[in-house]
């Protein structure tokens, strides 16, 4: 009989049932989804509840937003981001665009900073400009697979934040990331009429018997939570 892979319980309420208590530790996870469907929120609800409940210190590396954008984003929910970051539970580093360069040659600094603050968690938002740095499709491939096996270096819970479009009844054309990750999650904002639904499917888990269904999501103000046992409309 195998031995069950060790897990990293998310900290999104109704996401762990679908798979097996959570997310393998030590793997990297693809979060992918249109723009306004929560990822930036699923990240770091997954480093708040690392650090609030589980005493695993979290690092949040951007490409996108700023720290002070970041946290005044985040108000809304009650997650007391300032004294995590004082007390370094949470760590946020930003890279602008044009220095990803920069970020790929800084592998050894990153390394001794997860080593010295103790760091579990870590979320890349978004992962694109890593990926859109190579020239050629070939290029991409080969710089997303050593990308992957620095972090997977790293030892952290990962996830990997991207774009990408679709709906529920038809999957997004994917990128190198979400192919070579150990695990992919889907997250819909879905126009129903009038009004817009939210969904949460997970596409594949390695290692893990996960739910296949595509499940109703809310962001309220305690955050994301995923509703397993509710039905999504048929989209038409």
């Amino acid at each position: 009989m195998l031995t069950p892979l060790p897990r990293v319980k998310t900290g999104v309420p109704g996401l762990d049932d679908l798979i097996e208590g959570g997310l393998p530790r030590g793997s990297i996870t693809t979060l992918s989804g249109d723009t306004g469907c929560g990822k930036t929120t699923f990240g770091v609800q997954f480093l708040y509840a690392g650090a609030s409940k589980y005493e695993e210190n979290g690092l949040y590396i951007s490409f996108d937003e700023k720290r002070r954008q970041m946290y005044r984003n985040m108000g809304r929910f009650d997650w007391d981001l300032q004294k995590l970051d004082r007390d370094k539970k949470i760590v946020f580093i930003e890279y602008p665009p044009f220095e990803v360069d920069q970020f790929l040659q800084q592998e050894s600094i990153i390394r001794d900073l997860i080593d010295k603050v103790g760091i579990e968690r870590l979320v890349v938002d978004s992962i694109l400009p890593l990926v859109m740095v190579y020239d050629t499709e070939k290029e991409r491939r080969e710089g997303t697979l050593k990308v992957l096996e620095k972090m997977k270096n790293w030892g952290c819970t990962t996830l990997l934040i991207t774009e990408g479009g679709g709906s529920i009844t038809q999957d997004p054309q994917r990128t190198w990331v979400e192919y070579l990750s150990d695990g992919l999650i889907y997250l819909y904002n879905i126009r129903r009429k009038n009004y817009r639904e939210r969904a949460l499917e997970v596409v594949k888990m390695r290692g893990v018997l996960h739910e296949t269904k595509v499940c109703p999501m809310k962001i309220g103000e305690h955050g994301i939570e995923v509703f397993p046992g509710q039905q999504l409309f048929d989209e038409k």
